[in-house]
C-alpha cells in the first residue's frame, strides 16, 4: 500500500501514520520501493508475528484440538472472537477436501450473520445483548442473512437450547457453518466447522457433538 492507502484502511491522519511508518522502516519491519513509494513488509515483520503467534498461550492449547476436529470432521475449522461489529479470525485449520470453505487468520465477519458471531451474541449478558441490537443495524449480507430483531433473537433462543449456532449461507451463500462459544478468562472464542452445505447438513448432528465435545474439554481444562 501507499501511505495514503495504509491511512485511509487505518482512518487515521496521513501525518501520524507517517510518523510510524518512519519508524517501522528505520527498524526493519517495512521497506518502501521509491518508484511508487509503495509500503512493503519485510521478513523481520513475518518473524516477529511467527513468534508471538507461537507463544499465544491459548492457541498452543488449542492449535491441536483444532487440528483433530479438522481430521475428524473433514471440514474447515475456523477459531474466531469479537472485535466491535465483526467476528476477526484468529486461526484456520482448512480441509483437505478440494471443495471447502477458506479463510485466513485476520479475517473478518459480521456478527450476526455468522455461526461464530452469534455463539458469541448468545454469550452476552443480557443487557450487553439487549444494547447491542438496539443499536446495530442487521445489514443483509445474502438472501437468507436475518435482518429482523425479532427473528434473531429467536434465533439465538432456539440456538441455545440446541447447544450450538447455525449460518446457512448467511454470509456466504452455499456455505453452512456451525459453531459453539468457548469461555477464556471471562471473555469468550467461537469455533466452527464450516463447508459446503451439500455435504454438512447430512453430518449436522455428528459435527455439533464434536463442537460440544471440544467446548466441554476446555470448560474443564480451565
Amino acid at each position: 500500500m501507499s501511505l495514503t492507502e495504509l491511512a485511509r484502511v487505518l482512518k487515521a491522519p496521513v501525518s501520524s501514520c507517517h510518523g510510524i511508518v518512519r519508524t517501522l522502516i528505520a527498524h526493519g519491519y517495512l521497506y518502501s520501493i521509491e518508484a511508487d513509494r509503495t509500503l512493503y513488509p519485510t521478513k523481520r515483520l513475518l518473524r516477529l508475528a511467527e513468534a508471538i503467534t507461537a507463544n499465544d498461550p491459548f492457541l498452543r492449547r488449542i492449535s491441536a484440538a483444532l487440528v483433530e476436529l479438522r481430521d475428524t470432521s473433514g471440514e474447515s475449522i475456523l477459531l474466531g472472537k469479537q472485535r466491535g461489529d465483526v467476528v476477526v479470525y484468529l486461526d484456520v485449520v482448512e480441509s483437505r477436501q478440494t471443495i471447502r470453505y477458506s479463510g485466513q487468520p485476520g479475517d473478518t465477519k459480521f456478527l450476526h450473520a455468522s455461526s461464530i458471531g452469534k455463539s458469541l451474541m448468545a454469550a452476552m449478558d443480557k443487557a450487553v445483548l439487549d444494547d447491542w441490537l438496539a443499536t446495530y443495524p442487521l445489514d443483509r449480507k445474502s438472501p437468507t442473512t436475518i435482518t429482523s430483531v425479532r427473528r434473531m433473537r429467536a434465533d439465538l433462543e432456539a440456538a441455545r437450547a440446541a447447544g450450538y449456532h447455525i449460518s446457512d449461507g448467511e454470509t456466504t451463500s452455499g456455505v453452512l457453518a456451525l459453531a459453539v462459544a468457548i469461555p477464556l478468562d471471562g471473555d469468550a472464542v467461537g469455533v466452527s466447522i464450516a463447508g459446503p452445505k451439500f455435504r454438512i447438513e447430512p453430518r449436522l448432528e455428528q459435527h455439533a457433538a464434536l463442537l460440544l465435545k471440544l467446548q466441554k474439554e476446555f470448560a474443564v481444562r480451565r
